[in-house]
């Protein structure tokens, strides 16, 4: 639990900063939504349901680095499934069933150019003829909800899981994540500290278009090799037009 409840979120807030420090563009329209809606005042919930592009910020990050990248399953009776292209697998009673949420949500046959950081992929819809099986990826299926889910890509975004098994304190993370996110960028502006990186490489990251000495390791989670080494300059918050 102690796992579950803070080191992932934990890990989607650096993941979310890395990405954000290298996609500067990314951070400033994020910086100017959380002005707009927020201010300088402590976020409500509904100032969340104004953020999109925060929350799609949220779910990109969590494509990206599902935090955990695997889930293991044991089957309790014995049953044929499902395998893609038409296919059946059996599965026997006692099997451990592993589903490598981190290479479903790089799949270039789910995910137009996976490896680059897009949140506004989540308002888009597509389909791969190529994969027959796969329903696609429908926004109309999560336009009533905060977040994208696994019912919106058919299965192909599951950083939560899905089903009668899904994680149960899905909806709270990601508020926890969204809210945190917006009173950081609020507050503050990040770059690299390079010189912490110095001398310092990853082959594994760069295979996985990480490209970049910050490095990629995988545990209960997904965290970096070298540490995220950030210089941070406290901002302040553009006066704006919001709801007291």
């Amino acid at each position: 639990m102690l796992i579950a409840g803070h080191e992932t979120t934990a890990a989607v807030l650096t993941w979310s900063l890395f990405e954000l420090v290298r996609n500067p563009e990314i951070m400033k329209r994020a910086q100017d939504e959380i002005d707009r809606v927020v201010g300088d005042r402590a976020p409500t919930y509904e100032d969340i349901k104004e953020m999109k592009y925060l929350r799609l910020i949220i779910a990109e990050t969590l494509r990206l680095y599902p935090e955990p990248p695997l889930l293991i399953r044991r089957c309790r009776t014995e049953d044929n499934v499902p395998a893609g292209a038409g296919r059946e697998a059996t599965v026997i009673r006692g099997m451990d069933i592993f589903i490598a949420i981190y290479n479903i949500h790089r799949d270039e046959r789910f995910w137009p150019n996976p490896d680059k950081f897009d949140p506004e992929r989540f308002t888009r819809p597509y389909t791969n003829p190529d994969v027959p099986d796969w329903a696609g990826f429908d926004p109309a299926k999560w336009e009533n909800k905060l977040y994208p889910n696994e019912v919106a890509s058919d299965f192909a975004f599951l950083p939560f899981g899905g089903g009668a098994r899904k994680c149960v304190g899905d909806e709270f993370a990601t508020l926890e994540a969204t809210v945190t996110l917006a009173m950081v960028l609020r507050r503050f502006d990040f770059e690299f500290d390079e010189s912490k990186f110095a001398g310092k490489d990853d082959i594994f990251s760069e295979a996985k278009g990480l490209n970049h000495p910050v490095g990629m390791r995988t545990g209960a989670t997904i965290h970096t090799r070298n540490g995220l080494h950030m210089k941070v300059k406290k901002r302040q918050p553009t006066t704006a037009e919001h709801k007291p």
